[in-house]
Parts: C-alpha cells; sequence; structure tokens
C-alpha cells in the first residue's frame, strides 16, 4: 500500500465547529519556493489601495465636521482588515479541502465564491471583479492623462485628453501582460513610496496655505454630506479583490493575515494624516481633488 502524499495529512480548518482543539491551526504548511513574503505582501496589499482615492478624503471630511469623517476611516480600516483576513481564512480552507488550488491559481477569488455557493458564485464573483477594476482602471488612466497633460502643456506641447488617455492606456497595456504580482513586486513598492510621498507634500503644502488664511470655516455636519463621505472613504479602500491573488503568489499563505494587518495600518498611517491636516488647514476650502 503506497504512503500518503503529506498534504493527505493536513487538517481541516473548521472555524464554525465549536469544541474543535485545532481551530485555526495547520499541522503542515504548504509552502511555496519564490513567493512573495510576509512584508512584500503587505506592500502589494497597501500600493494596490492607495490609490486615487486619497486624494478625496480631504473634501469627504466637509459634510462630517470633520471629527466624523475621521472615525469614518478608523472604521473603515478595521472593517477592510477583518474583510481580508476572513479571505485569507477562506482560501487557506480551499487549499487544505482541494487539492487542485494548492499549486498555482489564477483566479484564487471567484473559486471562492464557487466552492461557497456553487457556480453562480463564480460568475458573481468575476462580474463584481470587473466591473470594480474597469472602474478604478479609467479613474486613475484619467488622472494620469490629466497630469501628464499638465506637465507637457508647461514646456509649449499641448494634446486633447482623450489623446493622452490613449498614450497612457497603451503605455500600461505591458504591464498587464506579466504573470502574477510575484513577477513585479518592484512596481508596487515603487507605488506605495510615490503614493507615500505624494501624500506628504500635499499635506506639507496644505499646512503652508492653511497658515496664509485669516479665518478657517468648518461647516456643521450633515446628513448629505455623511453619505458623501462614506462613498469617499469607501472606495478609498477598494481592492479586496486582488487580496485572493496576492495571498496565492505567497511563499507561506498561511501568514496573509499577517500582511493584512501590517497593510491596513500603512493605509491608516496614509489616510488619517491627509484627511485631518488637509482638512483642518484650509477648511472648506478643499477642494474634491486636493491636488
Amino acid at each position: 500500500m503506497a504512503p500518503q502524499t503529506s498534504f493527505n495529512n493536513l487538517k481541516v480548518l473548521e472555524p464554525l465547529v465549536p469544541g474543535s482543539s485545532e481551530k485555526g491551526q495547520i499541522t503542515q504548511e504548504v509552502v511555496k519556493h519564490g513567493g512573495l513574503g510576509i512584508l512584500t505582501a503587505a506592500i502589494f496589499l497597501a500600493g494596490e489601495m492607495a490609490g486615487s482615492g486619497v486624494l478625496a478624503l480631504p473634501a469627504a471630511m466637509i459634510g462630517t465636521g470633520g471629527w466624523l469623517g475621521l472615525a469614518l476611516i478608523f472604521l473603515f480600516t478595521a472593517n477592510a482588515g477583518f474583510s481580508g483576513t476572513r479571505l485569507g481564512l477562506c482560501w487557506i480552507m480551499l487549499e487544505e479541502r482541494y487539492e487542485e488550488f494548492r499549486g498555482e491559481v489564477r483566479d484564487p477569488y471567484p473559486a471562492i465564491g464557487e466552492k461557497a455557493v456553487g457556480r453562480w458564485g463564480r460568475i458573481v464573483s468575476m462580474i463584481a471583479i470587473s466591473l470594480t477594476l474597469y472602474g478604478g482602471g479609467c479613474v486613475f488612466i484619467v488622472l494620469i492623462a490629466q497630469l501628464l497633460g499638465s506637465l507637457v502643456a508647461s514646456v509649449g506641447f499641448s494634446l486633447s485628453l482623450c489623446l493622452w488617455m490613449v498614450i497612457v492606456a497603451v503605455c500600461l497595456m505591458p504591464l498587464t501582460w506579466m504573470g502574477t504580482p510575484k513577477d513585479f513586486w518592484p512596481i508596487a513598492v515603487g507605488a506605495l513610496a510615490t503614493t507615500c510621498i505624494a501624500c506628504l507634500l500635499v499635506v506639507v503644502t496644505c499646512i503652508l496655505d492653511g497658515n496664509q488664511i485669516q479665518e478657517k470655516v468648518f461647516p456643521a455636519p450633515t446628513a448629505d454630506g455623511i453619505f458623501k463621505a462614506f462613498g469617499s472613504i469607501m472606495f478609498a479602500y477598494a481592492g479586496a479583490s486582488t487580496f485572493p491573488t496576492i495571498q496565492a503568489d505567497m511563499a507561506d499563505r498561511s501568514k496573509f493575515n499577517y500582511s493584512a494587518m501590517i497593510a491596513m495600518g500603512v493605509l491608516f498611517a496614509i489616510y488619517f494624516p491627509m484627511a485631518a491636516g488637509c482638512y483642518f488647514s484650509l477648511g472648506d476650502q478643499v477642494t474634491d481633488n486636493i491636488v
């Protein structure tokens, strides 16, 4: 009789079974050589989520009176961190129960949906992911096109926004041909570093400009303003669809929870000063795009 493989000795993770003495534990970890480490995965998560949404955070504070908006940032940070850890546990459960998910997997999020509720779960997940990434991609293309247009216009060369959008899309297209996150991890480091530097410069500029304002106005919170802030802050934390993809590229996937918590801490360290510093420096003079 042939000996069983090491994967057959894995214990099934059963977080919902009361009295399980091995809850949340894995007797043998599935390690993929050459994958992402905990810190690299955290950088990927933070760099992927910290994007154009941060530019709207100061303006989102106007209708909340400031402090309520900051409380919403804290709430969404905790919510995103909790959701990330739950997704991580879902993927670990799939790896333990289904052998086909222990290797390279290109669509982990739809796979979770399919194993949870059936075929329609995969379809709904794919539609939601596609719409989310399409909407986010369009925002980034427009934003990059506007910035490039304004920079080039300063040297006397001018093109329409539509042409710049086509140029940006063509330049970004080769990046989509890469395989998985581990194939282009330096981009994640660069994305997070540039976001942090840009936010720091924006906050410093707002503080300096705010010192020139004689009288600052801080509007009282309104129901309409709170709902708008809710949407803007939620958009800033969009990106959970890529969580399982990054986890699937980790060398030790069981440690994804650590990466998710580190990433949420980094995001909070970026978002909170950005919203508070700019809003309390400029008051109601902050714009929808703080840049």
